[in-house]
């Protein structure tokens, strides 16, 4: 006969199975996550191997941003299958594939998201330039073809490889912008151009004769300062040069294996990642200046502009631009120290738009508008003109330093430009000639000073970087200069250096082009200037 289980002991069984379950579950459930988890990862891992692939054949661009590569785009190329099952859920994996270039291996990183959120970093383009330091109020743009848009500063907005120079703008009082908005010409108050520190290898430094040519320059990162050169004035008593310069490395300059830090990135005692030109020649707000040009009517202080399309400021003597250019970190709530750009700054826009980074081994086109307005272009070595190739156009980007939009204008031909570069006086002193300082003269930082001399041709009074005696084809001669520019150095009560020649006189045009003057406002109307800002941070 057959004996079953009991009540108790069948509730027995349940009861220990009961206990296994509970024993067992946790580890049994533990192995399923695992595994789950161990399939999700080498679904990531297989997404990364395909976007690794999808690079080497497809150009993702050296951004050192991060960006978004969609599945969908890997699937139609063929790198992964149409639809990616998420083992965990086992429906379809949302997300995208982050990526970057990593400039420190050079290799793309890649990983996954699941919200595809891009991560927020700074833009910063692949050549080793400083990021541009936007001060209060400035506002980042790029060009889309037709239009300047207020860019995003997490995304690509400038490219000094592709000769695409950092530009900000200023708007003017009750305009408004976001991100995204199209910004018209009217509503732009002040242009700056981003220049970043750099040092270049010393191609004539030793007061010789030197054909036209490319300069090699290297960006700097932050402040560091990798050149072997280093120079100190020497501007007292009966010197004939200007500065006293070494190399650490091998103690006289020699060309071509000589480095320098390129000086106008220091500013007195300060040491700058880079600086802010005025995109053109300066202009004011003032419109009786602007109406009626002549001494009466604008030798005075103005509110400063810096756009195209406008009459450059000119009838107007150093001392007013020197204190109109001032104050207008205060006009428009800049953090940043506003002054004339300085003979050694041109010199360090003049080398890297000669550089590949610039227009590189040819001349820089002219403004030829016989009304001096600004941001007109066209080619080197044209004649006088009426007309206006506005800088948007074809003809206008000749007159570009990296022969587009990206560029400086007006920095040959239009007006002369009044650049703090002084010749000190018999004593050794700041000469102020006509300038109007009355004694109340700038602080060293703001100006470079020269060596007194009575003769124009005595070259070896420049320095290095300034863009004076290393770009001379024909050194001691005032015509000397690459592509024939004028070479004539401040001398007796001539003590202010004037650059990039005008539009009338083609010998007089170039931005390597330099003339002596007095500093006054001159009647001939032909002295206009240009604005740089530094960060005060």
């Amino acid at each position: 006969m057959k004996k079953g289980f009991t009540l108790i002991e069948l509730m027995g069984v349940i009861i220990i199975l009961g206990v296994l379950a509970l024993i067992t579950y946790p580890v049994i459930d533990k192995s399923i996550k695992q595994s789950r988890e161990k399939a999700i990862d080498r679904t990531i891992e297989n997404l990364i191997e395909a976007s690794y692939n999808y690079s080497i054949k497809n150009d993702l661009g050296y951004n050192s941003y991060y960006k978004k590569l969609e599945f969908e785009t890997l699937a139609q190329a063929g790198y992964i299958e149409k639809e990616i099952i998420n083992p965990v859920t086992n429906k379809k994996l949302e997300g995208c594939i982050i990526y970057k270039w990593n400039e420190s291996n050079n290799q793309y990183e890649f990983e996954y998201s699941e919200t595809c959120e891009v991560p927020l970093i700074l833009y910063k383009d692949n050549s080793g330039a400083n990021s541009p330091e936007l001060l209060n109020n400035m506002i980042p743009v790029y060009y889309d073809g037709t239009n300047w848009v207020y860019a995003n500063i997490y995304e690509e907005w400038y490219d000094y490889n592709a000769k695409e120079w950092a530009n900000a703008v200023v708007l003017t009082d009750g305009v408004s912008k976001n991100v995204g908005d199209t910004i018209n010409e009217d509503e732009i108050a002040l242009w700056y151009v981003w220049i970043p520190r750099y040092t270049y290898t010393i191609f004539n430094g030793n007061n010789e004769s030197v054909n036209e040519q490319e300069i090699q320059i290297k960006f700097e990162n932050g402040t560091n300062s990798s050149g072997t050169v280093e120079c100190v004035d020497a501007i007292s008593g009966s010197r004939t040069n200007s500065e006293t310069c070494t190399d650490d490395t091998n103690g006289s300059i020699k060309n071509g294996t000589s480095t320098y830090t390129h000086p106008a990135f220091t500013f007195g005692d300060k040491e700058l990642t880079g600086f802010w030109v005025g995109k053109f020649e300066l202009s004011t707000t003032d419109t009786t200046c602007n109406t009626t040009p002549n001494k009466t009517n604008c030798d005075k202080i103005h509110t400063i502009n810096t756009k195209p399309n406008i009459s450059s400021l000119r009838f107007i003597n150093v001392s007013n631009l020197f204190t109109s250019i001032q104050n207008v970190s205060l006009d428009f709530s800049l953090n940043g120290d506003s002054h004339i750009m300085k003979n050694m700054e041109w010199g360090a826009v003049a080398y890297l738009s000669h550089s590949k980074y610039g227009i590189g081994n040819k001349e820089i086109g002219l403004n030829n508008n016989t009304s001096y307005i600004t941001g007109c272009g066209d080619e080197e070595g044209t004649s006088p003109s009426n007309e206006c190739n506005k800088y948007d156009t074809t003809l206008g980007n000749l007159a570009s330093t990296t022969g587009n939009i990206y560029g400086i204008y007006d920095m040959s031909g239009g007006a002369y430009e009044y650049i703090m570069g002084n010749m000190v006086d018999t004593n050794g002193n700041f000469y102020n000639s006509n300038a109007g300082f009355n004694e109340n003269y700038p602080t060293s930082n703001y100006y470079d000073s020269y060596t007194y001399n009575t003769s124009y041709i005595t070259h070896e009074r420049g320095k290095l970087g300034d863009a004076t005696k290393e770009i001379l084809k024909s050194f001691g001669t005032a015509t000397g200069g690459w592509y024939g520019n004028n070479s004539y150095f401040p001398s007796n009560s001539r003590s202010w250096f004037i650059r990039g020649g005008n539009n009338t006189v083609l010998s007089y045009q170039g931005i390597f082009n330099f003339y002596y003057y007095y500093g006054n406002a001159s009647d001939l109307g032909d002295c206009s200037s240009r604005i740089v800002i530094i960060s005060n941070s």
